[in-house]
């Protein structure tokens, strides 16, 4: 038997976010990115673990899985759906979410450091910004 894939959230914001993965009973936190070379952090203690059947609380699973993050000062989390594929061999997947503004989330989710799937929401702020690069 193959042993079960590990799972890695990654928090590359500033601000440290709470995290509930399917509607779990308690949450963990993530601390915000730091240093020089803006390094995402990971949970000091908690994150979800892995099952290859169905998603359940603190459990990602393939298919329709739900994040809600609340960034810290913010009042309001946000929710939003990472969907995995179901026909896929998962081995290490790392989970990195980001906002482009307190209810805008993006993510992106890789498999042993190769992208799977994924889901970028920008502002037309931040488009705009992007184009005169």
């Amino acid at each position: 038997m193959a042993a079960s894939p590990t799972v890695v959230v990654f928090n590359s914001n500033t601000l440290p976010v709470q995290v509930n993965v399917n509607n779990n009973t308690s949450s963990f936190v993530i601390n915000g990115a730091s240093g020089p070379g803006w390094v995402p952090q990971v949970p000091a203690t908690g994150g979800p673990t892995w099952s290859n059947t169905t998603p359940s609380g603190n459990v990602l699973a393939p298919g329709k899985n739900y994040i809600q993050i609340t960034p810290q000062g913010v009042q309001q989390p946000v929710t939003f759906t990472v969907d995995l594929p179901k026909t896929f061999q998962w081995n290490s997947l790392q989970l990195y979410i980001y906002f482009d503004t307190y209810t805008n989330v993006s993510w992106i989710v890789l498999n042993e450091g190769q992208y799977v799937t994924g889901n970028i929401n920008l502002t037309a702020t931040a488009k705009a910004g992007a184009a005169v690069s």
